[in-house]
């Protein structure tokens, strides 16, 4: 596994493991992390192959998931970075029509 670099001010809140670069769990809370708060160099840093390789086992926003499915589904991405599943993309839809028949039954 190649290691990502880690931006200690994205991880001000968080004490980084000892074996942060092996600890899988680690590396996908941090690409999340990435993803929501950080910058273009940021991004750059971790690459966008590593993104698409992990975006689906991130637990991301709705918004910030859609975008990347999006960005990944365009033709030069898919090119080079391959396909994704695209069944992920919608799981923020289910969950908040699930939600909303929840907190607002149908009469």
């Amino acid at each position: 596994m190649k290691p990502i670099p880690i931006n200690e001010k994205l991880v001000w809140d968080y004490d980084i493991p000892e074996d942060a670069q092996e600890n899988e769990a680690f590396r996908r809370w941090y690409l999340a992390r990435v993803l929501s708060h950080g910058g273009d160099a940021d991004l750059r840093a971790i690459g966008f192959q590593t993104i698409h390789d992990y975006l689906p086992e991130l637990n991301l926003p709705r918004e910030i998931r859609e975008f990347w499915y999006w960005y990944f589904g365009q033709p030069h991405a898919r090119e080079r970075y391959g396909e994704l599943d695209s069944t992920q993309v919608d799981y923020g839809y289910r969950t908040s029509e699930l939600m909303q028949d929840v907190t607002h039954p149908r009469t």
